[in-house]
This record gives structure tokens, C-alpha cells and sequence, in this order.
């Protein structure tokens, strides 16, 4: 117990008094949320009661489900979630061959814009619910909206103040067969492109474990080894841990957020998390980051899903930290009311 308050008042004064040598540096801040799916699967279009559309109308105001989040995302410098489902006005191109095709009205795109959300993964297991017409149609409401996206092997970008970070994601399937061209790629976006940092979104996983598995490690390794800088993890429906590999930090799993593909969650859906990330640069040069975690849930309503999520305190939010370490294989630093858990930095290596 001495040891873990011992790291939390280290991590305080590193906050107020700024990192060693970080005096003439630069920080981005940046904060991820998991799946988001602003809408819900296409037969449920027609249900009455407990649907992200019923919840929608009955609130007539988008900025509902974020709203719980605006102190985090609306002083940050970039918001980024995973954007699990298809915006579109029709269900034009559905694939009846899955079991769940996710859809959300073009109007849904508000929840984003009104939650202070500049940026999105469409690199999952949903984006081709409803074929190139709904991906196409997805793009171009995002496109209007102001709100940049990135899809297997188009990257989208952030700039601050001479800075450049660019935005991968991919579906674990499309990361395979991407694996030679991000050799490539990861190196020209910050060689031609002149980005200081690359970060990669990984959608995989098995579904509902709180533990990642050998090929999620392999693949965020891969994607390390490539050059990326951080590498953010989604797609199992339950928060993971995290790693440090070659001085880079691998986040596994950041669990469900505004998340309308399930009305009636499971228990293990519930936890969830803010990851603030604090992007440290040094004469342009990327040094390291610096992570906190904020412990969320999806809802404040059981059995179903207000489609809402809040920040939890106490022993739900101490729930969250022990979900997260028991998947980590080092201490993290505690939870702090008010603060989050921040963590001590991962400052980049001589390579």
C-alpha cells in the first residue's frame, strides 16, 4: 500500500512540476474511448422500447450521450473513438449474411460533434455492414460534419503547433493483409509525410475476455516494430490491460463507450474507460507518452442500456483499475478522485 501511494504522489509532482528536460518540450493531449455504435442492428429499427433510436427521441438532444464526458474530451486537444457501425438514412447494401448489421441515422453524427469527437477508426468488423454504400455513406457524413477518419489504409492526421500525428485502423483481418505495406508506410508518413508520430488502432480480440490473447500481442508488436509510436486496441466488448514493448505503449482493449449494439449488456460490457494520453515531443522529435486512465461505465441504468456513459468513483472505479492490472504485467498507479490514475511516463529509448 506504502509502495502504491508512494507512485501516486511521485506522479502528482511530475504533474505539477513538469517531466525532467521537458521544459522546453511540447504535449499533445489526446483522449481514446472504445466501440461506439450510434444506432443499433437493423431489426430493431421497428422496437419501441430500449433502442438507441427510442432513447434518441425521447432525449431530442444528441449532446446527451456524451455529456458526461466534456470535461475530459472538450479539454483535450483531440478526441478519438472507434466508430462501430454505418451512418445512412437506409438500409441500402445490408449484408444478410451477418448476424448484426449496425446502423445509425446521418443525423447521429451530432452525438460526435457535440461530444467534442474530431476523429474516428472505421477500421472494424462493422464499417462493411451495409457494403461500399454504407461505408461511402458513413465517409462522406463524417466528411461534412468535420470529423476525420481513418480506414485500413487511408490515415487520417492532427496537427498542433508544427506537430503532425498521424491516425491508422485496422480490422484485425485487414491488418493481415496490410502487414508488408505497413513496413512502408509507417516509416513514409513520418520520413515524406512529416509526422512526428504514428498511432495505430487495432480492432481484434476474442469477444467478452478481459484477458488479450497471442495474436493481439503479436499483431500491436508488429505494428511497433513497423515504427508506430502508440498502439490503441478495441473489438472484445471488455477492457484489457497494457504493456510497455521497445518503449512504445500497447493499450489492449479500451472496452464498449456510447455503445448501442447491445440493449441489455452483459456484466463484463459495463466497465469501460477514458484513456487520456499525453503525447510528449522534444524539438518536434517524439520522447514518450504519458497515460491516464479515467474508469467509466457504459450506463447508469441496469438491466439495459442508457446508452450514456459516466464516470465511476469508489469501488466501481477501483473495479476498472483491477480489471486493467490484472491484465498488465507491471504496477499501475492508483486511481486518485479527481485526477484519474495517472501513469508514469514511457519515455522513448535510444534506439
Amino acid at each position: 500500500m506504502m509502495k502504491r501511494w508512494a507512485m501516486c504522489l511521485m506522479i502528482l509532482l511530475i504533474l505539477a512540476v513538469g517531466l525532467p528536460g521537458q521544459a522546453e518540450g511540447q504535449t499533445i493531449r489526446l483522449s481514446f474511448a472504445g466501440d461506439c455504435t450510434l444506432g443499433g442492428h437493423e431489426g430493431w429499427m421497428n422496437y419501441s422500447i430500449g433502442t438507441f433510436r427510442v432513447m434518441a427521441e425521447e432525449q431530442g438532444d444528441y449532446s446527451y450521450f456524451l455529456r458526461h464526458c466534456q470535461e475530459i474530451f472538450a479539454q483535450d486537444d483531440f478526441t478519438f473513438v472507434n466508430l462501430e457501425g454505418v451512418l445512412a438514412d437506409s438500409g441500402k447494401g445490408q449484408n444478410k449474411s451477418l448476424k448484426w448489421n449496425f446502423r445509425g441515422a446521418t443525423e447521429y453524427v451530432q452525438v460526435l460533434s457535440l461530444g467534442s469527437v474530431e476523429g474516428v477508426t472505421l477500421g472494424n468488423n462493422h464499417s462493411m455492414d451495409f457494403g461500399k454504400t454504407g461505408l461511402a455513406s458513413t465517409q462522406a457524413t463524417l466528411d461534412a460534419a468535420g470529423i476525420v477518419w481513418c480506414h485500413n489504409d487511408t490515415a487520417c492526421f492532427f496537427e498542433k503547433d508544427g506537430i503532425k500525428i498521424a491516425f491508422l485502423g485496422f480490422w484485425s483481418y485487414d491488418f493481415a493483409k496490410h502487414k508488408s505495406w505497413l513496413q512502408t508506410e509507417i516509416p513514409r508518413l513520418k520520413n515524406e509525410e512529416g509526422c512526428a508520430a504514428v498511432i495505430l488502432n487495432y480492432h481484434g480480440g476474442q469477444q467478452y475476455r478481459q484477458k488479450h490473447n497471442k495474436k493481439q500481442a503479436e499483431d500491436m508488436r508488429f505494428a511497433i516494430d513497423c515504427g508506430a509510436d502508440l498502439v490503441i486496441g478495441h473489438h472484445p466488448h471488455a477492457l484489457q490491460g497494457m504493456e510497455v514493448y521497445k518503449g512504445r505503449q500497447i493499450v489492449y482493449s479500451l472496452g464498449n463507450f456510447c455503445y448501442g449494439g447491445n440493449r441489455k449488456p452483459r456484466a463484463v460490457e459495463y466497465p469501460s474507460m477514458i484513456l487520456g494520453v499525453d503525447m510528449l515531443f522534444e524539438g518536434g522529435v517524439f520522447a514518450g507518452v504519458q497515460l491516464t486512465i479515467h474508469p467509466y461505465h457504459i450506463s447508469a441504468t441496469h438491466p439495459r442500456n442508457n446508452y450514456q456513459p459516466y464516470p465511476v468513483t469508489g469501488d466501481l472505479a477501483q473495479e476498472v483499475m483491477d480489471i486493467i492490472q490484472a491484465d498488465t504485467p507491471y504496477e499501475l498507479a492508483p486511481f486518485v478522485e479527481g485526477a484519474g490514475a495517472v501513469q508514469a511516463p514511457v519515455m522513448v529509448k535510444d534506439q
